[in-house]
Order: structure tokens, then C-alpha cells, then sequence
């Protein structure tokens, strides 16, 4: 019986710490996500301001 009783503690924290890892790379990925999003928003800025800046100057011509 005691055995048994191992086994079962055994699979329950196995699978408390694969929910607890899944959690942790769930977080990890929404942060790259979020990381990614923000580099292609700084490019898209920067080609804005640069057109702006090909028409300001086209104007001033």
C-alpha cells in the first residue's frame, strides 16, 4: 500500500511541475511576442518619418 501511495505522490508533482513549465513557456512566448511586435512597430515608425522627411523636402524644393 505504501508503495502505491509513492506512486501516486510520484505522478501528481510530475504533473504539477509539467503545468507549472507549460505556464512558464506559455509566458515566455507572449513575451517574445510582444518583443517582436514592438521591433516591427519601431521600423514602421522610422520608414514613416523618413517619408515625411522625402516629402518635406520635395515641399521645400
Amino acid at each position: 500500500m505504501f508503495g502505491v501511495m509513492n506512486w501516486i505522490c510520484l505522478i501528481c508533482v510530475s504533473l504539477l511541475v509539467g503545468e507549472i513549465m507549460i505556464y512558464f513557456c506559455k509566458d515566455v512566448i507572449k513575451i517574445l511576442d510582444l518583443s517582436k511586435n514592438k521591433k516591427a512597430r519601431s521600423v514602421e515608425i522610422t520608414k514613416a518619418r523618413e517619408q515625411v522627411n522625402i516629402y518635406e523636402t520635395k515641399i521645400a524644393k
